[in-house]
Parts: C-alpha cells; structure tokens; sequence
C-alpha cells in the first residue's frame, strides 16, 4: 500500500509541477520577462551527464531533504507543525528561486518561478511525515530523475559533428 501511495504521490508531483512550469514558462514568453538563464541550464553546458545525474538524482536529495525535511521531527507534536510544515516548503520553493539568473527585472514575478519547487516542497513535506525521511529524499531523486532523465540521456547520446 504505501508503495502504491509512493508511486501515485510521485506521479502527480510530477504532473503538476510540469504543468506549472509550462504556464510558466508561456507566461515568461507571453509577457516577453526576462529572468536570465537557469543554473539547470549552465549545469548541462558544464558538467558531464554523470555529474549532472550526481548532483541532482543523488547529492541534491540528499542535502535538501535532511535540510528542509529533516526538521519537521522536531515540530511532530507541536502545536506549531503545521507553520514550520508550510514555512520549511515555503523556503525551499524560495532558495530554488536563486536558480534564475536575474529576475530583477520582473521580481513581482519571482513568486511564479519558484511555484513549482513550493509544490514540490509540499508533497515533499508530505512523504517526509507519512514515510519517512529516507522516502522524501527518494522521492526527491526520482522526481529529480523523472525530469532531468530524458535531457541527461539527450546529452549522453547527442551526437557529434565533427
């Protein structure tokens, strides 16, 4: 059952935040904002494909979560959970928000770009009280996996021109 539960947490996640980074996205483009390159971005023009899968499958899990979901365990039977649930997803949408290079610009806009990784932090934060802290950072992984995945093996066999 929780296995199930995972699996269908995952997909939704997935589904959702896709479908918010595009309206995102074709906001971005129909208001004509300009928010820089994203670090995911430069990672793919400066890091080898296994670096890249490194970094955001394995290592990024694994800090995020123990910095962002570790501490709920602190707040269990605490009257104030349900503010440091919502406040430690709140700052990890926020940091992600230092993936853009210069929204400046368009900061009004900045809560959109991080919308996203808030959802994330929340279903995150979810897993991590239902499951466990170990669940959340593979949960992260394989959320990570699923979007970084197809670009990372696009890397891996783009082909040379020579």
């Amino acid at each position: 059952m929780k296995k199930k539960v995972f699996i269908n947490l995952l997909l939704w996640n997935v589904i959702i935040a896709f479908g918010i980074g595009m309206f995102v996205g074709a906001l971005i483009e129909l208001l004509n904002l300009d928010v820089g390159d994203n670090e995911v971005e430069k990672m793919f023009e400066e890091y080898s494909p296994l670096m890249i899968f490194f970094l955001a499958v394995i290592l990024a899990p694994i800090i995020e979560e123990t910095i962002f979901r570790g501490p709920l365990v602190l707040f269990k039977n605490s009257k104030t959970f349900p503010f440091f649930f919502y406040i430690l997803a709140f700052l990890f949408g926020f940091v992600h928000l230092f993936n853009f290079e210069s929204y400046e610009n368009a900061i009004w806009f900045a809560p959109f770009l991080f919308l996203p990784q808030l959802v994330t932090g929340v279903f995150l934060s979810y897993i991590r009280v239902r499951m466990g802290l170990l669940y959340s950072m593979l949960f992260h992984a394989l959320f990570n996996l699923v979007l970084l995945g197809p670009f990372i093996l696009l890397e891996i066999f783009k082909p040379t021109v020579h």
